[in-house]
């Protein structure tokens, strides 16, 4: 027996599992990915209280397609704190039920992650720690999901919930990162001639990346009371009722932008003469400037087109994407610094 994540597996298939912890680590990033998309998909819905309980849905591990698979008195039978719930509604179970799914498969694949992380024991500690935080972590954003249907969807918990979700994401980032870099096939020199304030600037350009999307949570926060008062009607209406917390929110993006900017023009200045070992860094570095330019646009369609649906989610898509790139650029940065 060997020292294990959480359990004990046999010596002698830790080689087959060394061979799947690269599929698996960017599998994970992938999950992450979806599993964002669907909570914002959940959210954009209404669909939070689909399945009114759980792990369960309605008190099945498969949930009902119609109304006519539920008992009569269903409202009171799955009450959330004391409250009859809404009519059932087969489009918003089946949204929630499909998130939880997908969230689920998550855990599987981490937990997949976390045994095949065990044939680096003696060599790289650090594919164990970063799995097992995976684990962890995506555990208590579970558990945190139960939370959140037993009181009702409260603004708070369903804001921590998501922001928990970035945790995950920038684990997922830094596993994908270290599998990388201790490849075997990865022999690069050292990045020269980079000003030493870049790789500050990047690291904070991720924290405020980050603090972009706590502020996003905020007017989030302020358009589903804003909605629920007028009755999901006139979206038109929405922004226009916001407080200055949209006005911050909107300018920040702006200072994100030039950050990023900066950045951008730097490193694609260092790297241009270089060879093809700096493709991988000129191409995430491409994917989150693009990325803030295609997020402005879709602030700018909620602000002026009436608050879209499709927008919504894109929105936060976009933003998990542009988090991910920033933190991969980097550490790869910080990676290419310390070569001989």
């Amino acid at each position: 027996m060997v020292d294990s994540c959480f359990i004990h597996v046999p010596h002698i298939h830790l080689t087959m599992f060394a061979r799947l912890y690269s599929p698996l680590a960017w599998t994970t990033l992938a999950l992450v990915f979806l599993v964002i998309l669907a909570g914002a998909v959940v959210r954009t819905t209404g669909s939070g209280m689909g399945c009114p309980d759980w792990p369960k849905c309605f008190g099945q591990y498969i949930p009902p397609t119609d109304i006519s698979q539920l008992p009569a008195d269903y409202k009171v039978r799955f009450m959330v704190k004391g409250k009859e719930i809404a009519d059932f509604d087969a489009f918003k179970t089946w949204v929630e039920y499909i998130n939880r799914l997908l969230g689920a498969l998550l855990g599987v694949v981490i937990f997949a992650l976390c045994v095949s992380s065990l044939s680096f024991r003696k060599t790289h500690r650090i594919h164990i720690l970063l799995a097992a935080s995976l684990l962890v972590v995506t555990g208590f954003v579970g558990w945190l999901g139960s939370v959140v249907v037993k009181t009702d969807l409260e603004p708070v918990k369903i804001t921590i919930h998501m922001l928990t979700a970035f945790i995950i994401l920038a684990l997922a980032v830094v596993t994908v990162h270290y599998q990388r870099v201790q490849s075997e096939s990865l022999a690069i020199s050292r990045l020269q001639a980079l000003p030493s304030w870049v790789l500050p600037l990047m690291f904070a350009s991720v924290a405020l990346t980050l603090m972009q999307v706590m502020l996003g949570t905020q007017v989030r926060e302020e358009i589903d009371t804003i909605a629920k008062t007028l009755e999901y009607r006139w979206r038109e209406l929405w922004v226009q009722q916001l407080s200055s917390m949209f006005i911050v929110h909107r300018s920040l993006s702006w200072l994100v932008f030039m950050v990023n900017a900066a950045i951008v023009v730097q490193l694609w200045k260092t790297t241009s003469s270089k060879g093809s070992e700096y493709q991988f860094l000129r191409r995430v570095v491409a994917i989150f400037l693009g990325g803030i330019i295609l997020e402005i646009c879709l602030g700018i369609t909620l602000a002026y087109l009436a608050m879209p649906k499709a927008a919504q989610p894109a929105h936060l898509l976009v933003a998990s994407g542009i988090f991910a790139a920033q933190l991969f650029a980097a550490l790869e940065v910080r990676f290419l610094q310390k070569q001989r």
